[in-house]
């Protein structure tokens, strides 16, 4: 993205459409995105990244562990049930 970006002269707009040719098979990313990957960099950090470089949220192998367990242990136990007891939004119980 911050390559397109750079390439289009720092134009958001032109870069958004850019990026929906080159990959029409992926979700496309609205304008300001390309804006805030660039502030990013800018300041001397990498998108999706945390404090000290180490990556934010969750790791998802244990998000995948923690819900295969609960659905062992409970085979009939709903999304919701799970997203409730772990904390865990329901679009990440639901990927696993």
């Amino acid at each position: 993205m911050h390559f397109i970006y750079g390439s289009c002269n720092d134009n958001s707009s032109k870069a958004a459409a850019l990026y929906r040719e080159r990959y029409s098979n992926v979700r496309h990313s609205d304008y300001r995105v390309f804006i805030q990957v660039h502030n990013l960099f800018c300041e001397g950090r990498l998108p999706g990244t945390g404090l000290s470089g180490a990556s934010e949220g969750r790791p998802q192998r244990h998000i995948a562990v923690e819900v295969l367990e609960l659905v062992e242990e409970d085979p009939s136990t709903s999304i919701s049930q799970i997203s409730r007891r772990t904390g865990i939004p329901k679009k990440s119980v639901h990927r696993f």
